[in-house]
């Protein structure tokens, strides 16, 4: 899109095996869709080769990178990407590194966000239309049932439908508004943005996407479940303190 520049971030954790050719397939098709665009691979305290390889995809495109020294989530990651994004884009957004959700499906939030003059539109895996390649896994289906139902009642949400995929585009002036306040650090963040996106009467869109579940996973099935669910009530207690800035302009 001629007139218009794209921020790409990738939150990257021991993905030495993968992301090297998901960068170039990333690189590739902002190359064939963007005049202006740039890719920020946030590394998460990565263990394996993924700070190597990471170094290897420099050599061949150009790529910002931010090592976190140790792991601090994937929140605390998306974060760091989005507010470093360059101030002349006008869309950020992030994917997970896994291209569980291919690159390809952005032209198609591109076109909803200019068409409804919206601010923020979201993978979803719960509206119709979605294309599923690979069926998700029984435990992470009772997972997501529970979480979404938990989320719903306490942050008060019922309107948007699944605010966990990790395929998220927004105007960049709407994100800014919302990363600069965002405090939870690993996967309950999606919940915190779609709770500041509408506590700050931003426009959401659900769309729905082509899903290839990847068999592995770096969810802890005990750990993480917990900390999700505590991060919910710290969201809540957040806005009872009045801890965020809500301030519709």
């Amino acid at each position: 899109m001629e007139n218009e520049k794209i921020s790409v971030v990738i939150p990257c954790y021991n993905e030495g095996r993968s992301i090297y050719s998901n960068l170039t397939k990333i690189h590739a098709y902002l190359l064939s869709h963007f005049a202006q665009f740039e890719i920020i691979a946030v590394n998460d305290g990565s263990k394996d080769e993924t700070s190597a390889e990471l170094e290897r995809c420099t050599r061949d495109f150009p790529l910002t990178i931010i090592n976190n020294p140790i792991n601090t989530g994937k929140g605390d990651a998306v974060k760091k990407g989005i507010l470093a994004s360059s101030p002349d884009s006008t869309f950020v957004m992030f994917l997970d590194a896994d291209l569980a959700i291919p690159i390809e499906e952005t032209q198609k939030f591109i076109n909803v966000i200019h068409a409804n003059d919206i601010d923020i539109a979201i993978a979803s895996r719960f509206v119709p239309g979605l294309n599923v390649l690979e069926p998700i896994l029984l435990h992470r289906r009772i997972m997501e049932f529970v979480f979404r139902f938990l989320r719903a009642i306490i942050l008060h949400d019922w309107q948007v439908r699944d605010s966990q995929c990790g395929f998220k585009v927004f105007r960049r002036n709407a994100a800014m508004r919302i990363f600069t306040q965002t405090t939870v650090k690993r996967f309950a963040f999606d919940s915190e943005v779609i709770f500041l996106a509408r506590k700050l009467n931003l426009h959401i869109k659900e769309l729905p996407i082509t899903l290839c579940n990847p068999r592995k996973s770096h969810i802890n099935l005990f750990f993480d479940p917990i900390n999700m669910f505590w991060a919910l009530f710290a969201i809540r207690w957040n806005h009872i303190k009045g801890l965020y800035n809500l301030s519709k302009k």
